[in-house]
């Protein structure tokens, strides 16, 4: 691997030091960190409470020194996560062809850079491919060692190109005009409301998110998504300290993560049938206590909306 074309790492934190302090020191144990950009954007306070926590999250970041370059991008005033993001992602593309995108409750794996960087180089030029993602539920008939393609984006640690991010759009009301009840079936991968709900969440303005809208980037391209059969990633978020994450036991529990440096790719580039099965399966067992996210799909899912 040719350490002088790696992927820089955008970390976006908050308010949560502790988060990102063990955050920071995972991705900092990988053996590429020190071929790696790293940028950290912090969200600037809603309140008094936040400043101090903010300044410790700084303060946390400024000690880095694991990485080629650290570069702290610090907000006036709050501008909220997603709009965070999306604007750092879009920095950080001005400058680089590709990009690791990271939150601050994302635990990694010391090889998740090279699993990253691999995919990236790999899929470079073949554009049906979109994303690469750290992530994968804990599905049946799992192997460490290999990964497949699914329609479906999962966004803790994540990885895609300037030419593939472009194309990003942030337009709820102008997808619920364009998205038949086929491809909302197809979205929600034909077990119910599970994803598309948060469109309209958005609509409605109850839910200011954007993940979803990359979801919905990539799925009107007809694009795919690698995913690891073993995570590479663990999200320490659901304690109840995230703005969109509740305390979730089943979340919460520590799994182990994969500590493959080199993947076995599929040989079709197609979406995995069996794999899919598997994903669906999964969502439509998985079984959770309703908390806020819950609540606002069953508000929403009460109103009709036509646009």
């Amino acid at each position: 691997m040719n350490l002088n074309v790696l992927a820089p790492v955008a970390l976006f934190a908050f308010n949560r030091p502790e988060h990102t302090r063990r955050t920071l020191e995972a991705i900092a144990k990988n053996d590429l960190a020190s071929a790696t950009d790293l940028f950290v954007f912090v969200d600037g306070p809603r309140n008094e409470d936040d400043v101090v926590l903010i300044q410790e999250v700084c303060t946390i970041a400024r000690g880095m020194n694991a990485f080629k370059s650290l570069t702290i991008v610090e907000q006036d005033a709050n501008i909220g996560l997603a709009k965070s993001i999306v604007q750092g992602i879009d920095k950080v593309l001005e400058e680089y062809s590709n990009i690791i995108v990271l939150e601050d409750d994302i635990v990694t794996s010391p090889v998740f850079l090279n699993y990253m960087n691999a995919s990236l180089a790999r899929y470079e030029s073949e554009k049906k491919v979109w994303h690469i993602c750290g992530y994968n539920e804990p599905t049946e008939n799992r192997n460490s060692r290999q990964s497949y393609f699914s329609r479906l984006m999962n966004c803790w640690g994540w990885g895609t190109w300037r030419d593939r991010w472009q194309h990003f759009e942030r337009k709820p009301e102008k997808l619920v005009t364009e998205f038949t009840p086929e491809m909302i079936d197809r979205f929600n991968l034909d077990i119910g409301e599970k994803f598309w709900f948060q469109v309209l969440a958005n609509v409605d303005g109850r839910m200011n998110t954007w993940a979803i809208f990359w979801y919905a980037t990539i799925f009107k391209q007809n694009g795919l998504c690698l995913n690891p059969h073993v995570s590479y990633v663990r999200n320490i978020g659901f304690d109840g300290s995230g703005v969109h994450c509740n305390v979730d036991e089943f979340r919460n529990k520590k799994r182990k993560l994969n500590l493959e440096p080199n993947i076995e790719y599929p040989e079709i580039l197609a979406e995995d049938y069996a794999a899919f099965e598997n994903l669906k399966k999964f969502y439509t067992l998985k079984k959770k206590k309703p908390g806020k996210i819950e609540k606002i799909k069953r508000k929403i899912l009460r109103k009709v909306i036509s646009l």
